[in-house]
């Protein structure tokens, strides 16, 4: 993979460099003619090592559609997409799967559980999928899934299916899951839509021990800023449009409705 586009000449450059993603005036058009629908206008952003930057918006602004345009799950249709310093419209589709496997961990809003694999064996599935594991690997992966697990309050379901498990259940797993390789960049979309007020506090201090240990990235998407309020920064979208950066805003109580 020799797409390495950032110049080092300026300072920008430099700061660019570091960036775990950017994106340069992108754009994203599904379809043509009247029919077309433009679901991002000239987006720029950048998220760096080891910060959390949340995206804000109503159904419908975009962002799930910047979140898979970063996840490499689709690909700008004008515009610059950079991660790891690799221009993302420059690799192959397997590069690109390489890339994304060795760097990132996702969490979907559908959870994309295996339903006849076990919550620790999902889990674990980020690392297997990498080859073949020798015992040893295999003993490290499954107790770095029980200690997930664990942290997320699901030691006592850690053998259960995902049809026996409720949704807060199956959102906390797809978590663990994003988290087992210690990616470079989670991208989570509404990670916490499903949970409590107590289950998003455990969420969110496991967020912020893999920044603290392992210089992860998070990039989030929300309907409400307030579930996110430990963000670094705060991005507004609002019909594709990038309308707002901001400092996440201080904590405060947050009530959730289930």
């Amino acid at each position: 993979m020799e797409a390495t586009v950032l110049s080092e000449s300026s300072s920008e450059g430099k700061r660019a460099a570091v960036d775990v993603v950017r994106l340069s005036h992108v754009h994203k058009l599904y379809g043509g003619g009247l029919g077309g629908v433009h679901a991002l206008h000239d987006i720029s952003m950048h998220v760096a090592p080891g910060e959390m930057v949340s995206v804000c918006g109503p159904s419908g602004s975009g962002k799930t559609t910047l979140l898979n345009l970063v996840g490499m799950l689709e690909q700008a249709t004008e515009g610059g997409v950079v991660i790891a310093n690799l221009l993302i419209s420059k690799l192959s589709e397997m590069a690109r799967a390489e890339l994304r496997n060795d760097m990132i961990g996702f969490v979907f809003q559908s959870f994309s559980l295996i339903p006849v694999m076990s919550a620790r064996e999902n889990v674990m599935l980020p690392l297997v999928l990498r080859g073949r594991l020798e015992h040893s690997q295999m003993v490290d992966a499954e107790l770095r899934a029980g200690e997930l697990l664990d942290q997320l309050g699901l030691s006592a379901q850690s053998g259960y299916y995902p049809p026996k498990l409720d949704a807060s259940q199956c959102q906390r797993v797809a978590i663990a899951r994003a988290l087992i390789s210690r990616p470079r960049l989670v991208i989570a979309d509404e990670p916490v839509s499903r949970l409590d007020n107590g289950c998003i506090r455990m969420v969110m201090d496991l967020f912020a021990r893999q920044q603290r240990d392992h210089g992860t990235a998070f990039l989030v998407s929300t309907r409400d800023q307030r579930q996110f309020t430990r963000a670094g920064r705060a991005l507004q979208l609002s019909e594709g449009r990038l309308v707002a950066t901001a400092r996440a805003a201080p904590r405060r109580p947050l009530r959730v409705q289930l």
